[in-house]
């Protein structure tokens, strides 16, 4: 009844101003219904909130989740730096390697493994751009990684040295103490005992061929590239692997002898392309 009377009052003062019985009557209205509508807006009040909440809860949630992104993305850049002083320092140390002499190179990520099983390869990042070509040689802190086997402008291949497609000269280089000869060494030195080095696959080991009977070669020697020419397709003196196994079968006419990566082929991020092929040295 108060509404209803308030708002035909409200209506018939429209048309006569601020003056007059109906001024007065809207004022006394105002009076008698403002405890009513203070009384309503305390008692929904509540109920509104909770209605506008409920409808702004998207929005909120929304904002939650930008600042768990933010949070996110603060320790991803953490994480981040952490990785790249990680990958600098594996950078450093390969700029290290004494058997790099002055062979020119280029430091290249692995980007990608071999999808193939019965194929032992990387993909790195540089490519023909940095110059890099078919056949160069690839090293990693430990020795000999493999060779490049194809290469765009700004990726390239790597077949690994423990792909059975894989084959490279070796020079046997004698265990401190010894000399080839039996002779005391006191410091190691290549012997004149050559042979080929064969990938037998991944987790395996690698099999050290085209040494005969006789030749002497231990368990712990070493084995470098020996760079024989005209056929070597890789420098003198890089590190191959180490010598774990040697026996000599019944009747056989060469050494049967097996071998350790020098360089870790499964845990690779890091490599250097060596800049180098056989015409120009």
């Amino acid at each position: 009844m108060l509404v209803l009377l308030g708002v035909t009052l409200v209506t018939l003062s429209d048309t006569s101003g601020n003056g007059g019985v109906f001024a007065k009557a809207r004022s006394y209205a105002r009076e008698i219904a403002n405890p009513f509508q203070s009384g309503v807006h305390s008692l929904l009040e509540p109920v509104g909130n909770f209605i506008y909440g409920a409808l702004d809860y998207k929005s909120l949630e929304q904002q939650n989740e930008f600042l768990r992104q933010q949070l996110a993305g603060d320790q991803a850049a953490s994480v981040r730096a952490a990785a790249a002083e990680e990958e600098a320092d594996q950078v450093l140390a390969q700029e290290h390697l004494g058997y790099l002499a002055s062979i020119p190179s280029v430091a290249a990520q692995v980007v990608d493994l071999g999808s193939a099983n019965f194929e032992q390869s990387i993909e790195v990042d540089r490519g023909s751009d940095s110059g890099i070509a078919v056949g160069q040689p690839v090293i990693s802190s430990g020795g000999l990684v493999g060779s490049i086997s194809a290469a765009s402008a700004h990726l390239a291949t790597i077949t690994l040295l423990d792909d059975p497609s894989f084959t490279v000269g070796v020079r046997v280089l004698p265990t401190t103490g010894r000399r080839d000869n039996g002779a005391p060494n006191n410091g190691a030195a290549a012997s004149d005992v050559v042979g080929a080095v064969v990938g037998e696959g991944q987790g395996n080991q690698l099999e050290v061929a085209d040494i005969n009977v006789g030749e002497r070669v231990e368990k712990g020697d070493a084995l470098v590239t020996s760079g024989l020419a005209p056929v070597e397709l890789f420098p003198t003196g890089l590190p191959v692997g180490k010598v774990v196994a040697v026996s000599s079968p019944a009747g056989a006419l060469q050494l049967t002898i097996s071998a350790q990566p020098l360089a870790d082929l499964v845990n690779l991020q890091f490599v250097r392309v060596l800049l180098w092929s056989p015409q120009s040295g």
